[in-house]
């Protein structure tokens, strides 16, 4: 493994590259200490109870009666934000829309069903089944390629 500095005066903040032929366990967990390390996290509420998540421990973020949840694999969590700023948050950790109440992160996914015409049903490793609405069946086809 190779590790490099390029110091320049264009960046603005530090930034840390993970450059592989291909995503493996390695470079998920250096990620993942990295987010621990760096308190990358999102503030979630559950009753009187606050934490903080890293976007590994998340499996999905949705929407339902106007709030806005985190699934985790042990809880379900309440989160202040909204879901396009979610979205746009968690984009460079491996999450992606799959409908206008729903983000599921790419690397819990266990398994697809597309036998259906025009939708896709996702399985989630914790045991929830979502689906991808038609709108964001192409997208996520072009994010599994």
């Amino acid at each position: 493994m190779k590790i490099k500095f390029d110091i320049q005066n264009t960046y603005t903040e530090p930034e840390i590259h993970l450059c592989n032929r291909e995503k493996t366990p390695e470079l998920v967990r250096i990620r993942e200490i990295l987010q621990n390390f760096l308190g990358t996290g999102l503030r979630v509420h559950k009753g009187q109870e606050a934490r903080t998540l890293v976007p590994a421990q998340i499996i999905r973020i949705y929407s339902a009666s106007k709030k806005v949840y985190i699934r985790t694999a042990e809880d379900c969590y309440e989160v202040r934000e909204r879901l396009y700023t979610l979205e746009e948050q968690l984009a460079d950790w491996g999450f992606v829309r799959i409908s206008n109440s729903e983000i599921v992160n790419m690397e819990q996914i266990e398994k697809l069903d597309m036998s259906h015409v025009g939708t896709i049903r996702m399985y989630m490793k914790n045991g929830d089944e979502t689906y991808v609405s038609r709108r964001y069946v192409k997208k996520i086809k072009e994010e599994l390629m």
